[in-house]
């Protein structure tokens, strides 16, 4: 059977999958525009500050404002995205936060209906939210080497970690597969939640998410697109689950790979989990002395586990 495109005046009709439960057939992302903070923090790295006046500082970040770069870098990026890979969505999802609705507003679909969604936000980032980058050296040195030694865990006091994100944002995929099988979704929201987005979407690992700070065409610039589908690029053959992937930099192709690649989850075999785990050294070790004790103890307790275990055997197959 067929259900009708939401909107007073559906554009098509969509065959619905035979199952529900089934992500959209293709989800493309766009982080939003550079912002008024990203302007300030970008002139921060070079230490001039002098954006971040009382005014500045007393403005949530939720609050900030595209800046003038930004409004260019939304408008490129709604022009790829309609002529290169969709001209309508039958569902648009929005960040509450203003720099993403603003982006939302210039990509150019002047008819979608958008949903303005709350678990879209960007991470809370705590203490050292509406604080320059030179703040945040001189005030909460610890926390910074904290945040070094591990970025995927670590959460900032009053914030969040990226694994918080993670756990937010499988929400709003849960939301997807209920309401958005066999769609097409496009979502406007933030860099740190594209990364939790591509975590959970990629079930990449905690050493996965480290490659993303450091590899330069996997950064999520402004207006950075992702583009997840179901759909074979070659043979137009939709699978079960996301299997493709590509990421575009709409304002400068240079910095992104551009090309679809196939999504690979594999499972891991026991030989993988101990080979993640030697390639970090043990640092303590059991005495000799309490080693054998717990030895013996085994040995003894082996045979109250032969008679527990053949007791339960009887329970189970008789």
């Amino acid at each position: 059977y067929q259900r009708r495109v939401r909107g007073k005046k559906p554009h098509r009709y969509l065959q619905l999958d035979l199952m529900a439960g089934k992500y959209p057939v293709d989800l493309v992302l766009v982080r939003h525009g550079e912002s008024e903070g990203n302007l300030a923090q970008s002139l921060a790295k070079t230490g001039d500050d002098s954006l971040w006046t009382d005014e500045f500082k007393n403005r949530h970040t939720s609050r900030y404002r595209l800046t003038e770069k930004g409004i260019l870098q939304a408008k490129a990026a709604g022009d790829f995205i309609r002529k290169y890979i969709c001209s309508q969505f039958d569902r648009y999802y929005v960040s509450e936060y203003i720099r993403a609705m603003e982006t939302a507003g210039l990509l150019g679909f002047l008819d979608a209906e958008w949903y303005v969604e709350f678990y879209l936000r960007e991470q809370d980032l705590g203490i050292f939210g509406s604080k320059s980058v030179n703040e945040r050296k001189k005030d909460f040195e610890e926390q910074i080497a904290q945040r070094k030694r591990d970025w995927f865990y670590y959460q900032p006091p009053g914030g969040e970690s990226i694994a918080n994100c993670c756990l937010r944002i499988d929400r709003w995929l849960s939301d997807l597969r209920a309401n958005s099988t066999g769609l097409k979704v496009l979502a406007v929201c933030h860099g740190n939640i594209l990364s939790a987005l591509r975590i959970r979407l990629e079930r990449m690992r905690q050493e996965d998410y480290s490659l993303i700070k450091s590899d330069p065409m996997q950064r999520t610039h402004n207006c950075q697109i992702l583009h997840y589908s179901r759909r074979n690029p070659d043979t137009g053959h939709v699978t079960e689950n996301f299997k493709w992937k590509r990421s575009i930099c709409p304002w400068d192709t240079s910095k992104s790979s551009n090309v679809w690649t196939m999504i690979e989850t594999p499972a891991w075999k026991t030989t993988d989990l101990y080979g993640s785990v030697e390639k970090l050294p043990r640092l303590h070790s059991n005495s000799k002395e309490g080693l054998e004790e717990f030895k013996k103890e085994l040995e003894k307790t082996a045979k109250l586990n032969a008679e527990v275990g053949r007791s339960g055997l009887a329970i189970t197959f008789h």
